[in-house]
């Protein structure tokens, strides 16, 4: 599991326990058969990841950490290694802004959003 913190909260691994009931929860809403044995295997990843400037951008930056994992995610990685692309130097600021500029215009162009 990846926790991708752009607010860069002090001790975000304080929120492992509560990640890891959601996801525990998830698989007994679908029947699954995993347990909590089975979870406390899967490693909990935090790397260093480009942050928000004014906490007021986090919808944006979750879309493009998907958006950008997706097009990169590797086949698999260990618990040594993140993906090699997942850092402080992900993306800069200016890519940011012109894939939020690019949804704001689709959003606009479909009616989703008032013109502002």
């Amino acid at each position: 599991m990846l926790l991708l913190d752009s607010l860069h909260k002090t001790d975000p691994r304080r929120l492992e326990p509560d990640i890891r009931r959601f996801v525990l929860d998830i698989y007994r809403s679908e029947e699954r058969e995993e347990n909590e044995d089975f979870l406390s295997e899967i490693p909990l990843l935090i790397p260093k990841v480009p942050q928000q400037k004014k906490g007021e951008e986090c919808g944006i930056f979750v879309l493009y950490f998907l958006h950008l994992f997706m097009q990169n995610v590797p086949r698999s990685y260990t618990e040594e290694g993140c993906p090699c692309f997942v850092n402080e130097d992900w993306f800069k600021l200016e890519e940011l802004e012109s894939f939020h500029n690019e949804i704001h215009s689709a959003w606009k162009s479909k009616g989703l959003m008032e013109v502002q």
